[in-house]
């Protein structure tokens, strides 16, 4: 009972680090992981397939936002979770919107949520820097 008790102070003092997985797109300051995974989801949304994707926006402090998507019945739920971001509002927030898009901005490729049912009509989901 006491090595049970010393294993869970010292989870509680070390905290719980989030660690993406291997399905997981990853953007770190703009170095991106599995970036395949969400043009498939993408693609699937296109088509009216049932898909998923998660989304790992770093931020600059190396906080993760995870952002979870999944399209059914004509319509994109995001759960966007900032409860592992030190300096954020630590909630998780849900919407239904309409359709996702990749959009060419600049020197940056923006994939973004339009036709959001929530306070804003457009969810930025993840930027990537054009080399």
């Amino acid at each position: 009972m006491r090595k049970l008790s010393i294993v869970l102070l010292l989870f509680f003092l070390t905290g719980c680090e989030y660690s993406p997985s291997k399905h997981d797109v990853v953007n770190t300051h703009g170095h991106i992981e599995n970036l395949r995974l969400l043009e498939d989801f993408v693609e699937d949304v296109s088509m009216n397939k049932d898909s998923e994707v998660r989304v790992v926006n770093y931020t600059d402090e190396g906080d993760p936002i995870i952002h979870d998507l999944t399209y059914s019945n004509d319509e994109i739920a995001s759960k966007i979770d900032t409860r592992e971001d030190e300096f954020g509002t630590q909630v998780v927030m849900e919407d239904v919107c309409e359709s996702i898009n990749k959009i060419e901005k600049n020197n940056h490729t923006v994939y973004q949520l339009e036709g959001c049912e929530g306070s804003q009509d457009v969810l930025q989901v993840t930027s990537i820097p054009n080399d």
